[in-house]
């Protein structure tokens, strides 16, 4: 009888350990990947591509590139959605910081006047904010003059939309033939480098553009370029297109 009762105890015993294993293993936490933890700690979702829709909060500020950007995105609506764009020819950072009644002044035109980048940005009041600016401020100014007022107009943002996410996109390759002693894809990845470390500092979000679209020497290929014999630096559908896709992607 005592046997008896102690294989039965042994039983149950075993039994017990068994559920209890079974409990531990079922109520266990699951693991949170660390891109998914720094993807919600940095406040930028990239587990996915952005849809069309993402967008519609979005203003994007820019010269003459931007501005291809946005009549590309007129054509096809299903670009970027319903995305705001504020762009003028030979804007810059530097002389985006000008008066309105600076008579060499080039601002953003909206609804029968100009407007300074940052009146733009508040007119929207849209939440994210693309960036890109630069090549008409490094001939001139040099890769820190450039940056310089790069941090100028990021603040100016700021202080009429404290709550805008600033993106800051990278200016664009030229093709190889056309640059310049003062202005060449040289001098531009010199200051794309101080952009990135301006956005790492400061927890912007930094866009390489620039990347996505040059070839492995580091320079527009003429295929995507609308201008190859003059300027060579604006983009045709192609470019928009790839340009398009990787702010899907990288937003």
């Amino acid at each position: 009888m005592k046997k008896f009762l102690a294989i039965v105890l042994t039983l149950l015993l075993c039994t017990a350990v068994l559920l209890t294993g079974c409990k531990s293993e079922k109520s266990a936490p699951t693991e949170v990947q660390p891109a998914t933890v720094a993807a919600t700690e940095s406040g930028y979702d990239t587990t996915s591509p952005k849809s069309a829709e993402w967008f519609d909060s979005a203003v994007f500020v820019g010269d003459s590139v931007t501005l291809k950007l946005d009549y590309y995105c007129q054509e096809h609506p299903e670009a970027l959605g319903k995305a705001s764009f504020y762009c003028a020819g030979s804007l810059g950072y530097t002389n985006a910081l000008w008066a309105l009644d600076n008579p060499e002044a080039v601002h953003p035109f909206y609804e029968g006047s100009n407007h300074l980048v940052e009146d733009c940005v508040e007119i929207t009041g849209k939440k994210n904010v693309f960036i890109m600016l630069g090549m008409n401020d490094i001939g001139l100014y040099g890769t820190d003059g450039a940056m310089n007022s790069c941090k100028q107009v990021v603040a100016k943002i700021l202080e009429k939309a404290p709550d805008a996410h600033i993106y800051l996109q990278t200016v664009t390759p030229m093709i190889e033939s056309a640059q310049l002693e003062t202005f060449n894809n040289t001098l531009v990845k010199e200051f794309n480098g101080k952009l990135k470390a301006y956005c790492d500092e400061k927890g912007y979000r930094y866009l390489d553009v620039y990347s996505a679209l040059a070839d492995d020497k580091g320079n527009l290929p003429k295929e995507l370029c609308s201008d190859p014999d003059n300027m060579g630096l604006h983009f045709n559908d192609t470019s928009c297109q790839m340009w398009v896709d990787y702010l899907k992607k990288n937003a």
